[in-house]
């Protein structure tokens, strides 16, 4: 039985991972702050150990927290924008104590979750880990889609109008999303006691797919390609103005999902391929 420890639980990807990871191999233990509010985000049905312990402000929680066996322990990047240096300071922190959480039972494995867009700050997330002398692998994973996905999430709220509305500039941009699911099965594939000491890995889909046609490709998969049409506009405040106006989505939130998607370039899988024995799901592109 592998025994791991999950942190970040209120980004979707945490909440995912609650889901997807557990199994008869893997025993899944989850921290955060406030777990009967995790709860309720969740529903029923979470297959995990859950423990309310705050990683800023630690506390008996903290001090007393213990798990015997633990293998492996991975936290899902919570920063929602790595523009914001106050954010971006205090992930650092919470990861910084994450890492001597799991250090003082008995774990020095740790892998890092975040976003192909993510890099601007990996080489903080790195020092860090190499200050703290753990053994560690980043996973930045590419634009994730399914249920429960920010991606579908962000389509529910566009899909509220008649009309969506692009930026002009971001429309043909190319990059590979993954299926949710698939992302979990990865990192259930891997053995992480041995493989991807200190790097980084990317992890995409097979797919090469512009933005254009992956909006279009979700509304049509939601059979609704007769309630709604895609218009390019190539002014970027414009647009975001008018998402905000007609969706009620927030700069942040469009910047993030839209146009921050774009920011890590092109993901790939030549670090992993003929290493680990998995390969992704296609996506049946057909618009």
């Amino acid at each position: 039985m592998m025994n791991l420890l999950l942190c970040g639980l209120n980004s979707y990807l945490g909440r995912a991972g609650l889901a997807y990871l557990p199994d008869d191999t893997h025993s899944v233990f989850g921290i955060a702050r406030d777990v009967g509010l995790l709860k309720e985000k969740m529903g029923t049905g979470i297959n995990a150990t859950l423990y309310s312990v705050d990683l800023i402000k630690k506390g008996v929680a903290y001090d007393s927290f213990n798990i015997e066996g633990l293998n492996l322990s991975i936290y899902f990047a919570q920063i929602p924008n790595q523009k914001d240096q106050l954010g971006v300071q205090y992930e650092l922190l919470s990861l910084r104590n994450f890492i001597f959480l799991s250090r003082q039972n008995g774990c020095h494995r740790i892998v890092y979750v975040g976003r192909a867009h993510d890099k601007g700050y990996l080489k903080a997330v790195e020092a860090l880990f190499v200050e703290l002398g753990v053994v560690y692998t980043i996973l930045l994973k590419d634009l994730a889609i399914g249920l429960g996905s920010s991606f579908d999430l962000f389509m529910d709220e566009l899909l509220k109008t008649k009309n969506i509305f692009l930026y002009a500039g971001l429309v043909n941009k190319k990059f590979k999303p993954i299926i949710l699911a698939d992302l979990f099965s990865f990192i259930k594939s891997v053995n992480w006691q041995e493989s991807f000491i200190n790097q980084c890995l990317e992890f995409g889909g097979e797919q090469l797919m512009s933005v254009n046609e992956l909006v279009k490709w979700s509304i049509k998969k939601r059979g609704e390609q007769d309630k709604h049409q895609v218009f390019s506009i190539p002014s970027k405040l414009l647009t975001i103005w008018i998402n905000k106006l007609l969706h009620g989505v927030d700069r942040d939130i469009y910047d993030d999902y839209l146009l921050g998607i774009m920011g890590g370039g092109e993901s790939h899988n030549s670090l992993w391929q003929g290493q680990v024995d998995f390969k992704t799901s296609p996506i049946l592109l057909d618009i």
